[in-house]
């Protein structure tokens, strides 16, 4: 039987043993986990009751969706799982489970009354969310008494700004990964439209607010956990929540049938890639210049885009200005598995984004072998190495230094054969280092050794379970 907390006060921070598991990977026995918070199966290992917030959610898919979907069915393998989604979502999740059952997780749709006839669009999506975080609290609670969990997960919107409010239904919270921290100097968003540089002020001012925003703290101070994408978010945090904070990836990889490192095609220009939306500060636009400017130096490359978004226009437009229509290749947003069998046609991936957390496409190509040339900022700065692409620098740049140095990593990934051949082998390695079960493993060690923590404390205060 599994054991639940009887109190919904705020979770207290980690004690100092606990700050000490939280800097690096942990095992935690299992029997002192099935003694403290949850019970076992006939085969005896150790069996929770997670729920799991994920208002995006959807098999086969990348993005929010597919971080929600993947979170949802690892805890399911060892675990009772509940999944509170959007209802948007469950077209998608019941096409998939008619074809292949699954009796565990089970998923609950869940939009109250009152936000039933807000569409879910690029408009509405955050302050709908917002809403929605909001509304789940009363819910949470009243399935708390049904379902007696032992663990919560939020996992989707993976926006710190936007907290979850579930810590206080009276269970132990993992709130994350999360990003939204990350940002780029001002210098870098010169050439954006006028809306889109609105945009990023304002999320700039937001992220400025949001160590005073009193509903975020009161949302953090409901969680056990909290895992940060990268340092910028969980320097973005208040501080008094540091010592519960500790930094985790949201993605990883999962091993690709076939792979191998690859060589250049004889006779075929350098194709690069970049999926995603196409948004002003995915940076699209300094990389059309930086193949641009690698042309001007005798580069053959081609740039293939793969996505759809408010700013397809413009980008267009700035192709033809650029004299690179003919060199720059354009897709619709197509499902994950056409969009793997792309990665197998390319030699790298350009992902100039100025405030990715993650970069779902960075890692997949990794897997792919290809080697990525990225900005040194947000995640995926800390997802490429020197070994399995180039990092470009920023610091002290403005747009054109910066599309130079793009263009410099273009030239170098095109025409040194034994340096590409030298980068692929060490994509596939990171992509290795970077598996999606050595992320669980971690994630999952830190989840269960917090919350341990929390029962330990409750059942040292009297607190019955």
């Amino acid at each position: 039987m599994s054991l639940v907390c009887a109190n919904t006060r705020a979770y207290s921070a980690p004690n100092e043993s606990a700050r000490m598991l939280l800097s690096r990977p942990v095992y935690v026995p299992a029997a002192t986990l099935a003694r403290i918070i949850g019970a076992r199966d006939v085969a005896g290992r150790l069996r929770v009751k997670i729920l799991v917030s994920a208002f995006a959610c959807q098999p086969n898919a990348g993005s929010e969706g597919g971080v929600g979907w993947r979170w949802a069915t690892e805890w399911a393998h060892e675990h009772d799982v509940v999944v509170i989604t959007d209802p948007t979502r469950r077209a998608a999740i019941e096409a998939y489970l008619s074809t292949t059952p699954l009796s565990n997780p089970r998923f609950i749709y869940f939009r109250p009354w009152w936000l039933r006839w807000m569409p879910l669009n690029s408009l509405t999506a955050q302050l709908l969310y917002q809403l929605w975080q909001i509304a789940l609290l009363p819910f949470a609670r009243q399935l708390k008494k049904v379902e007696r969990f032992d663990l919560a997960h939020h996992v989707s919107y993976g926006v710190f700004r936007q907290p979850s409010l579930i810590g206080h239904a009276g269970i132990p919270l993992v709130f994350g990964p999360v990003g939204g921290g990350e940002d780029a100097p001002w210098q870098l968003k010169q050439s954006m439209r006028s809306g889109e540089r609105f945009r990023e002020l304002l999320r700039s001012l937001l992220n400025v607010f949001a160590r005073v925003d009193p509903l975020l703290r009161w949302g953090l101070e409901g969680c056990t956990l909290i895992l940060a994408k990268t340092g910028d978010t969980a320097r973005a945090l208040p501080q008094r929540f540091a010592n519960r904070t500790t930094i985790a990836l949201e993605i990883g990889t999962l091993p690709r049938e076939g792979v191998i490192p690859r060589k250049r095609v004889d006779g075929r220009p350098l194709r690069l890639l970049y999926a995603g939306r196409l948004l002003g500060w995915k940076g699209i636009h300094l990389g059309l210049a930086a193949i641009a400017h690698a042309r001007a130096a005798g580069v053959d490359a081609e740039f293939h885009i793969v996505g759809d978004g408010p700013a397809a226009k413009s980008l267009h437009r700035l192709a033809e200005h650029l004299g690179i229509s003919d060199l720059v290749r354009w897709f619709p947003t197509v499902p994950q598995n056409q969009l793997f069998d792309k990665y197998r046609e390319m030699d790298g991936v350009l992902f100039p984004s100025l405030h990715d957390s993650s970069g779902n496409v960075v890692v997949e190509a990794l897997s792919f072998a290809l080697p990525v040339i990225c900005l040194d900022l947000g995640g995926p700065a800390d997802i490429v190495t020197s070994e399995s692409g180039y990092v470009v620098r920023t610091k002290g740049l403005n747009e054109a230094g910066v599309i130079a140095e793009m263009a410099n990593a273009i030239r170098r990934l095109a025409e040194a054969a034994s340096e590409y051949e030298r980068l692929s082998a060490g994509a596939l390695a990171r992509a290795d280092e970077l598996a999606w079960d050595k992320q669980v493993t971690r994630i999952k060690s830190l989840a269960f050794a917090c919350t341990t923590q929390h029962r330990t404390e409750q059942a040292t205060a009297g607190v019955s379970f």
